[in-house]
């Protein structure tokens, strides 16, 4: 009886890890760098090879504007503006590396 109780128990265990151990089907992660906005006067611009970095008078940090971004110049002279008037402006940017998608 002894031997038996033992061999169904470790059966039932067996069984378990078995059942427990499912192969679930592939999950795929797609990233997604998110924007926010940022509604803010220019304090000071800086060009570089590759663009202009962007201070904010109220926001922290550094943003870039890169060449490679539509309509650079446009959104460029956007910024030029808000800098000379000190008028506020609204900044789409990703949220992960602070690029500089859209001005408004």
């Amino acid at each position: 009886m002894l031997k038996r109780s033992l061999v169904l128990s470790v059966l039932a265990l067996i069984l378990g890890f078995s059942f427990s151990a499912q192969a679930h089907p592939p999950t795929r992660v797609i990233a997604q760098a998110a924007s926010k906005v940022l509604k803010d006067s220019v304090k000071k611009i800086r060009e570089d090879d590759e663009g202009v970095v962007v201070l904010f008078v109220k926001t922290p940090g550094s943003y870039y504007l890169r060449r490679t971004t539509a309509n650079f110049d446009a959104l460029k002279k956007k910024l030029d503006e808000s800098l000379k008037s000190k008028s506020e402006i609204s900044v789409t940017y990703d949220s992960a590396e602070l690029n500089i998608l859209e001005v408004k």
